[in-house]
């Protein structure tokens, strides 16, 4: 399962990085169009959630889902 956490900010984006190896955490950062985006990989859906609540919590952010792709 791959997670895409995206930011405009660079700061949110640097501190996020560094939230992530701190954890140990295996992901890919990238730029697009002014967007900074962080896709984390190799975790279960339990531990992705989880992820989430702590950071959510931890740098006072919202979470917005996107709707998932439909299966052909």
């Amino acid at each position: 399962m791959a997670t895409t956490i995206k930011t405009s900010s660079k700061n949110y984006f640097t501190k996020i990085q560094k939230y992530l190896k701190n954890k140990r955490i295996f992901f890919t950062p990238s730029l697009n169009l002014g967007v900074y985006a962080l896709t984390i990989f190799d975790l279960s859906e339990i531990e992705t959630t989880s992820l989430l609540k702590k950071m959510t919590k931890h740098f006072h952010l919202t979470k917005q889902q996107e709707p998932l792709a439909l299966a052909a």
